[in-house]
């Protein structure tokens, strides 16, 4: 199997990974200096740096790497360690570099008005990729997003046609009216975006989730969306909404969610459904 055609397989799906190598060793050891092995997120590998119980703690600690980001270093001494030479006739000293394999991140943002613009930027500031999307042609256009890797213009059903987010991706839906933000949030349901933020009050949230609800999504599937989209931080104007929320996404690319109590995802609407007052924290 050929371990880089398996990396970029991984980062092409949006999925983290760690490559495991062998840079030093020294008297008998499992395997060669060199010898190379990718772990995926969920624990299966491709290739080997040996077997055996070194293998083992290597893989431990690139599903460690996984989630953490961070690359290491794990030196192994078979002599002093036994229960890493346990059915092993080697004898020898291992170190390993364990690099954090991470995708590149794309944000699909519908809506070139004012706070699209804005969000946009500030994206492009963090290091994310963008693409703009609008059914208008003077808001989404090369001109007005100079920097965005692309831009597309046009009926959504259209401009979307090429679009291939992955579980790395984000979402963010802010366009004109009720029906096109329905229309994008219906489009990113049907995609594996790990993020999708959708803007609006919670009287037009409910709406759109209910609209959703009766054209046969389930109620699960909005578990994922955040919305309304953003962080409380009493947000006026184009350049603080899109300062909320991108911060946001920095928390969802981070695992920080837990460090944001107020932070939103679409499902609360299912509450407001059976009756429930909608609450500030709603």
């Amino acid at each position: 199997m050929d371990i880089y055609k398996e990396l970029i397989r991984e980062r092409d799906a949006g999925r983290r990974a760690a490559l495991v190598s062998i840079v030093t060793q020294s008297g008998s050891t499992p395997s060669a200096t060199a010898a190379k092995m990718l772990v995926r997120a969920d624990g299966t590998i491709a290739g080997t740096v040996g077997g055996g119980a070194a293998e083992g703690r290597a893989i431990m600690v690139a599903r460690d790497v996984i989630a953490t980001g961070q690359s290491q270093m794990l030196a192994i001494d078979l002599h002093k360690n036994p229960t890493l030479d346990l059915g092993m006739i080697c004898g020898g000293n291992l170190q390993f570099y364990i690099e954090a394999i991470m995708p590149n991140r794309t944000v699909y943002i519908f809506g070139g008005g004012h706070v699209g613009l804005m969000t946009e930027t500030i994206c492009r500031t963090l290091g994310l990729e963008t693409v703009v999307i609008d059914d208008r042609a003077e808001f989404a256009n090369a001109a007005r997003f100079p920097a965005a890797a692309s831009t597309h213009a046009g009926p959504l059903a259209e401009a979307t046609a090429e679009l291939a987010p992955n579980a790395s991706s984000l979402v963010f839906i802010a366009m004109r009216g009720h029906a096109l933000d329905q229309e994008a949030l219906a489009w990113a349901l049907g995609t594996p975006a790990g993020y999708i933020g959708m803007i609006g009050s919670k009287r037009k949230v409910l709406t759109v989730y209910q609209n959703l609800i009766a054209a046969g999504f389930a109620p699960e599937a909005f578990a994922r969306v955040r919305a309304p989209v953003g962080l409380e931080i009493g947000a006026e104007g184009p350049e603080e909404i899109a300062v909320s929320v991108t911060a946001e996404m920095i928390a969802h690319i981070r695992g920080a969610d837990k460090a944001c109590p107020l932070t939103r995802t679409m499902d609360w609407c299912g509450t407001a459904q059976e009756g429930k007052p909608l609450s500030a924290a709603s």
